[in-house]
């Protein structure tokens, strides 16, 4: 077992369904309280250690804050909704939008658009460099018992 297993609760008399960490993503949100910070830094280091995909969820809401954002070197950054719709009204917005991308994209992080509806909106995630793309567009959220019926024609 690794350290950073055993940091996260996990012992080896523990029994576990064996999953390949790289599977896993884990989604952070961001917080504007300094111990709740130091906290999530050291189980973003935790679960990078153990291969574990990291994500910052609804970035542009809340509480953006450059500094905190590069310092937890996670993988995915999940641009909110509401920067689509905004980008979808205006070309400044539009603009934005990209140049953040832009700029993630070449700190070495994966970019991904939440809340894709529309062909336009695609477009536009497509045109400001998107990695990933989620939304209705794609599929409606799915009850696990139907996700094998969803990706079978995927599978053949």
């Amino acid at each position: 077992m690794t350290e950073a297993a055993s940091q996260l609760g996990m012992k080896e008399s523990d029994t576990y369904r064996v999953v390949d960490f790289h599977t896993i993503a884990v989604e952070l949100t961001e917080s504007r309280n300094d111990t709740e910070y130091e906290l999530v830094l050291d189980r973003v280091m935790q679960f990078k250690s153990l291969g574990v995909c990291t994500y910052l969820d609804d970035f542009g809401t809340g509480y953006s804050n450059f500094d905190r954002i590069l310092s937890l070197k996670l993988d995915v950054v999940k641009f909110d909704r509401s920067l689509l719709l905004m980008a979808n009204k205006d070309e400044n917005s539009q603009f934005i939008l990209n140049y953040f991308s832009t700029a993630f994209k070449k700190l070495g992080y994966k970019v991904l658009y939440e809340g894709v509806e529309t062909d336009e909106q695609e477009t536009i995630c497509v045109n400001s460099h998107a990695d990933y793309l989620q939304g209705f567009k794609f599929s409606k959220p799915i009850p696990i018992e139907e996700l094998k019926n969803f990706l079978s024609p995927i599978q053949e």
